[in-house]
């Protein structure tokens, strides 16, 4: 196994230039402007570096829009909703270590206690849920998914029931584009093009536009 080359991580002063690359040329005017940093939490904890989401963190808390506590507990239920839905795309430990990090920098006054799924059923309904959800962005191509995971149902069960079930049909916290944000986002920086190229898709069809050249 190679060692890793710590000499080409990037620097904070880095870290902080990309986060005002993507906040400038996300498409805000037609997706709002509170959408360019789940895209961006995303791509940094996904391409493994999670030990950058605390500094987007206190970057976005200086913003006069979370000078409240109020405000700042909904920042943070949406930070923690976005890496709560990495771990089906990236695996917990990623975003596990994000959320440790950010919880080191964040004032008490501003935790969130709130449970999203507290009550959470692996029944009937969560798989409809699941399904549906899942069905909405893949449409005609889900029954050629299906029918390769017919032989695979281990694969379609967890599908189903959990990456869709419990983490990506969930939208009381990150709405449907917004979960679609985290899912390219966290797909894209890991050179996947086949399900990249399935949520690219999946992003159209739920209603975005494609970004206007300037």
């Amino acid at each position: 196994m190679a060692a890793h080359d710590f000499a080409n991580d990037p620097t904070s002063e880095e870290a902080l230039a990309l986060f005002e690359a993507v906040e400038e040329k996300f498409p805000s005017n037609t997706l709002g402007d509170d959408k360019w940093y789940i895209l961006t939490l995303a791509t940094i904890v996904g391409g493994g570096q999670p030990e950058f989401a605390p500094l987007l963190y206190k970057e976005l808390i200086k913003r006069p829009e979370y000078k409240t506590y109020g405000h700042r507990q909904a920042l943070m239920r949406r930070v923690r909703e976005t890496l709560l839905k990495l771990v089906s795309i990236v695996g917990v430990c990623k975003p596990l270590d994000a959320i440790f990090d950010i919880d080191a920098i964040t004032a008490p006054e501003d935790k969130d206690y709130s449970f999203s799924r507290e009550g959470w059923q692996c029944d009937e309904a969560n798989r409809k849920r699941g399904y549906g959800w899942q069905s909405r962005l893949y449409k005609h191509d889900q029954g050629a998914i299906d029918d390769v995971l017919s032989s695979q149902k281990d694969f379609d069960w967890i599908s189903k029931n959990i990456t869709y079930g419990l983490y990506l049909s969930d939208h009381s916290i990150l709405n449907d584009f917004e979960t679609e944000l985290t899912v390219l986002g966290g797909i894209m920086i890991q050179n996947l093009p086949r399900e990249t190229g399935w949520h690219l898709r999946g992003t159209r069809r739920i209603g975005s536009e494609p970004a206007q050249s300037t």
